[in-house]
């Protein structure tokens, strides 16, 4: 059974996902063993393309964790979305 860290971290993942495709991006999970992307989403024409980083949290945080990896990882086409 997934702990509960996992299950938060997914619930983001999908909430962001929908509410993407709710504004008309195409959107499609990674694997889980991406490492850097958990959505690849393009605009409807295929024209535009980016890559996903979900960070999520539950309750009132004052700190999100990244891991080091986040400071190399650097392209315009690849953003955090914070929940």
């Amino acid at each position: 059974m997934p702990i509960k860290g996992q299950m938060t971290g997914m619930l983001g993942v999908y909430l962001v996902a929908a509410e993407l495709s709710k504004r008309g991006f195409i959107v499609s999970p990674t694997s889980r063993s991406a490492a850097g992307a958990d959505l690849l989403v393009t605009d409807q024409a295929c024209k535009k393309a980016w890559s996903v980083q979900v960070k999520t949290n539950s309750g009132r945080p004052n700190f999100w964790l990244v891991g080091a990896h986040a400071g190399r990882m650097k392209s315009d086409s690849h953003v955090y979305v914070f929940v």
